[in-house]
């Protein structure tokens, strides 16, 4: 076929001639998506006129080598746009109103296109290609159970699909697995109907801050801490307070004054992010005095307490007093951050408030992989796959350890005691920023303790290690890398 074909040539019948393009074969959409597209053209270009006649469908197929359903289906579409109108035993022709159809369409052109409202670049850690990838919150997946996760996947897909959205709280099944779980693996006695099921734990802190939070109220933030989590609570219009962490974690000494309207303190007790210590017991039961006498709720955010290796378990702060504690749990970290399935444990009048305006947004999470999820709980894959990922990860933890010791850097390492990050102190000859600076030009990411706080604290120097992703070798070629390049090898 030639690049430009005329179609067709009865001019005798009163048929319009007009031009069409070999190449529409190739463009993208289906055919008779592209030949009405070229129909179009052509009225814009004014090579059909109101009143032109068009060529019979059966002709113009043949004439172009495509099927007769094609160029019916293209007239059709022009004939729903007003470009076409068909006249009972005369044939198809342009429109009277075509090229006033198709100018007005031209000519739009919007007098004042609405702007997004105002709000922070999120503030997260992008995939970037690495040598060695040192940045926090990364699990290691390659131990992941991949046949039995399919199998559990193919029993959920399996299902007859229900006919309704679901429950905005999530699976009533799963939400049971949680219940017997926690009470398990955390010493925690709740019940279904006091769970959530969220896309995260980011997700939870969403729903809270929309349900609950306002203009001009306070929530207690941990510095160093959680970015996103932070960023979530400022979209909402609140005060952030940030609070000091030291070495047992959150500083109660750096708390509001009583006069502030606190309504959240948000603290990651078990293994405090990104710094790795603990809330002491005596200060998870200051806290708890401190916001009970305020009406504050606590948030608890147990991102990766399921992994502890040196230290005993202390219980959830959502054991001392469940009233006024939200535990917020996720899988990302036991299983895969793309799974996108978190939960929140909390009061019912707190879950029923949240779930409700889960609805106005989202209805529901996914159903499949909330079944396929339970599946994988309920056949016990979950908890063996949970206790052979401490074994490779206190391995992980044993072997920075081992390499940090073989540097002469005067650094420290804490943290380690539990969770899948820790601390490496500087030493005050040297620059953590630059150390990380370096590190990076040379493909090994570690990112500096200040980077998780707002105020880019220069006291905190420090770099976080993540070690839950690398393997063995990476952690030491890694490690090796990072202090060659502080002293020049």
């Amino acid at each position: 076929m030639p690049d430009k074909f005329y179609s067709p040539i009865d001019i005798g019948n009163g048929i319009a001639v007009f031009q069409l393009s070999s190449e529409f074969r190739h463009g993208k959409g289906t055919l008779a998506s592209q030949l009405a597209a070229q129909i179009r053209q052509a009225i814009e270009a004014g090579e059909l006129l109101p009143g032109d006649r068009l060529p019979a469908t059966r002709g113009l197929a043949s004439d172009l080598g495509v099927s007769r359903g094609t160029v019916t289906t293209a007239f059709e579409l022009l004939v729903a746009e007003g470009l076409l109108e068909t006249r009972t035993g005369s044939g198809t022709f342009i429109s009277p109103d075509a090229i006033v159809i198709v100018e007005d369409c031209m000519d739009l052109i919007p007098n004042a296109a609405p702007e997004p409202r105002s709000f922070p670049t999120p503030d997260v850690d992008g995939a970037r290609p690495a040598l060695v990838d040192f940045r926090p919150c990364r699990p290691s997946t390659v131990e992941f159970p991949l046949k039995s996760w399919r199998r559990c996947l193919s029993i959920a897909a399996s299902a007859i699909p229900g006919t309704d959205y679901g429950d905005s709280r999530g699976n009533g099944l799963l939400r049971e697995e949680i219940v017997q779980y926690l009470r398990r693996a955390r010493g925690m006695r709740t019940n279904a109907d006091q769970i959530i099921i969220t896309n995260g734990a980011v997700h939870a802190m969403y729903l809270l801050a929309s349900a609950y939070l306002g203009k001009g109220d306070t929530v207690v933030f941990e510095d160093p801490g959680y970015p996103l989590a932070r960023q979530t609570f400022e979209l909402s219009g609140a005060k952030i307070h940030l609070s000091r962490v030291d070495h047992h974690g959150l500083d109660l000494d750096t708390l509001p004054r009583r006069g502030d309207s606190v309504r959240f303190v948000y603290v990651t007790p078990s293994h405090q992010f990104p710094t790795g210590s603990r809330l002491s017991l005596g200060r998870r039961r200051a806290l708890l005095n401190w916001a009970a006498e305020r009406g504050a709720l606590v948030i608890e955010d147990d991102y990766d307490g399921e992994f502890r290796y040196d230290v005993p378990l202390l219980a959830p702060m959502a054991t001392m007093a469940p009233s006024m504690v939200i535990y917020c749990g996720t899988f990302s970290k036991t299983m895969f951050p793309g799974l996108r399935i978190g939960y929140a444990v909390a009061d019912k009048s707190i879950v029923d408030t949240i779930a409700s305006y889960r609805t106005l947004t989202e209805y529901a999470p996914c159903a499949i992989t909330q079944s396929a999820l339970r599946h994988f709980i309920s056949s016990g894959a979950f908890e063996r796959h949970v206790h052979k990922m401490r074994r490779v990860y206190r391995q992980k933890r044993r072997a920075v350890q081992t390499a940090l010791s073989n540097q002469r850097t005067g650094t420290r390492l804490t943290g380690t005691e539990s969770g899948l990050n820790a601390l490496i102190e500087v030493d005050k000859s040297t620059s953590a920023e630059s150390l990380s600076h370096q590190a990076s030009a040379n493909g090994i990411l570690v990112p500096t303790l200040s980077r998780y706080s707002p105020k880019q604290n220069a006291r905190f120097n420090s770099l976080v290690l993540g070690y839950a992703a690398p393997s063995l070798l990476e952690i030491k070629a890694g490690i090796d890398q990072l202090f060659d390049a502080a002293v020049g090898r």
